[in-house]
Order: structure tokens, then C-alpha cells, then sequence
């Protein structure tokens, strides 16, 4: 028995040391520990929430994320959603999936919690929507069934194929406002409870913690403050990889993005220090990294 544990061990350590070589030549890693001292918490938390089961806190994150190349995010006001978010009939849900977006690469798509205006009933009944485009940090607010094809690829086509930059294209497309989001990173949280009530326990710890940690910061933003070089933290509907929550993705400006898992609060003023303040990761609990282009806009 002694012997299986060492071998186990020495496997283990040689597959974080060839995950560590990997990442490294993706993007810089941390110079800290992915985990900081509970005493800089700033909330308590239920630790039986992001207690998981043997088998996914041994086996290796690294890899174990599908690759993308930009992610859609509609927003919707809410922090939990049907089975397959995307599966709503009568919304513009089913339009944006049927969309082609092969010629352009891979796409993720997600709904956020980040919010909408109440007051438009087109909104309420998502039959209209904004969406973020990631990691371009564009916005298209008033996309309909009517505009989605138009707007899609008019964007795509300038940002993804032709390299565009913003100011290449109009403000509006179809009656679709082209705007700039504001902030300098963007972190998102699965919380689809509907998916894996697990998601749905540990994604409010873990946005209370980042709010008050950038808070402490002077970076927290929200909808409602948009001052440059901020951080916004929303929710988001599943990603894949529920038995490694939580899981937390990040775009930085700068072009990094981080896809991490098995996080708890723990984890979150190492990610502001390192990730969001520096570009750095931490491979004990990466499950993808990539390099884009920095953000000029």
C-alpha cells in the first residue's frame, strides 16, 4: 500500500510538473500559492459546500475544459436558468444556437447574469438582448430575431476574420448599438443550480468574496458604475466541469484568460494579486489558459 501511495504521489507530481511546463509557455504563472491564509477572508462560508469527492480533487485539471475561440454571453438578470439555457422557445435563444459560427471558429455560448432593462417587456420576454462578445469585450445591446444574422456577422466578420478594430465599425448595425465595454476584467461564476445544485451552492460565496475583496480594492464594479480599469463579477450558466466546482473563467484586457476550477474563497485575493492584477496563473487549478490579443479599445 505504501508503494501505490508513492507512485500515486510521484505520478502526480510529474503531471503538475509537465501541466506547470505547458501553461508557462501560454502564460506566466503566479509567483504565490493559489490559496491564501482563511484569515484574509473577508466572509465566512459553508466549507461543506465546495467539499468534493475524491476522484475529481485528484485527477488533473489541466486540459479538461473544451477550447473555444470567443464566447457569446447573453444577458438575462437572472443567476439560475432552464436545463439548456439556450432551449427557450419563443425567445431569440434558439436564433443565436442556430447561428453559423464555424467560419469563424469555435464559439461558447452562455447567458450571464448581468442585467437588463426591466421595463422593456421585449427584454423581460428575451426577445430582445444584449450580448457580449468575449474576448473582445464588445457589446451589442438590441439584438432581435429580426437583426441577429445581420449584426453576428457583420461583427464577427470585422472582428474575428478581418481583424478589425472597433472603430472600424459603425455604432449601429440594424438598430444594434456597438459599444466598448468598460472594465478591465470580467469574472464569471457558474451558478446554474438547475444544471448541479453545486454550482448553484458555491457561486454566491464566491461572488460575495470577490465583490468585497475588490471593494476593498477600489475595483469593484457593477451595471450601474462604469469607470475604466474596474472589475465586474456575474454569473454564468454551465460551462462543463460541475464536479470540479466551482468554476470561475476570466478575460483581462490584456488578453489573458483563465479558466479555473475546484476554487473556493480561498482562492480569491490570490486571483485579484496574481490573475486580474498581473496576468499570472496558477496551474493546481487551471483547466484551460490561452493568450489573445490585448484589448486597445
Amino acid at each position: 500500500m505504501n508503494f501505490v501511495r508513492r507512485l500515486e504521489s510521484t505520478l502526480g507530481l510529474a503531471n503538475d510538473s509537465r501541466s506547470s511546463e505547458k501553461i508557462s509557455k501560454i502564460l506566466p504563472l503566479a509567483t504565490e500559492s493559489s490559496e491564501c491564509d482563511p484569515s484574509k477572508c473577508l466572509n465566512s462560508y459553508d466549507k461543506k459546500c465546495f467539499k468534493l469527492n475524491s476522484i475529481d480533487v485528484k485527477t488533473p485539471l489541466w486540459e479538461t475544459a473544451k477550447p473555444f475561440d470567443f464566447q457569446i454571453l447573453v444577458s438575462t438578470g437572472h443567476h439560475d436558468w432552464p436545463f439548456d439555457a439556450y432551449d427557450q422557445p419563443g425567445t431569440i435563444f434558439p436564433n443565436i444556437a442556430s447561428f453559423d459560427f464555424s467560419k469563424y471558429g469555435t464559439a461558447k455560448l452562455n447567458v450571464t447574469s448581468l442585467p437588463i432593462p426591466l421595463l422593456d417587456m421585449d427584454y423581460k420576454k428575451f426577445r430582445k438582448v444584449d450580448i457580449l462578445i468575449m474576448p473582445y469585450f464588445v457589446w451589442l445591446r438590441g439584438v432581435t430575431i429580426d437583426n441577429y444574422e445581420a449584426v453576428l456577422s457583420k461583427v464577427l466578420d470585422a472582428l474575428v476574420l478581418k481583424k478589425q478594430k472597433l472603430s472600424d465599425l459603425p455604432k449601429q448595425i440594424s438598430g444594434v448599438s456597438i459599444a466598448v465595454d468598460p472594465f478591465k476584467s470580467h469574472v464569471f461564476i457558474c451558478s446554474h443550480r438547475t444544471r448541479d445544485k453545486r454550482c448553484g451552492r458555491t457561486a454566491p460565496f464566491m461572488k460575495k468574496e470577490f465583490d468585497c475583496q475588490l471593494r476593498e480594492d477600489g475595483l469593484y464594479r457593477d451595471s450601474g458604475d462604469s469607470r475604466q480599469d474596474g472589475v465586474c463579477v456575474a454569473f454564468i450558466n454551465h460551462v462543463g466541469g460541475h464536479k470540479f466546482a466551482a468554476n470561475v473563467l476570466i478575460y483581462n484586457k490584456g488578453g489573458e484568460f483563465a479558466w479555473f476550477a475546484r476554487c473556493t474563497p480561498l482562492n480569491v485575493r490570490p486571483i485579484i494579486d496574481e490573475t486580474l492584477l498581473k496576468g499570472r496563473v496558477f496551474p493546481d487549478i487551471a483547466r484551460s489558459v490561452k493568450k489573445n490579443d490585448p484589448i486597445t479599445w
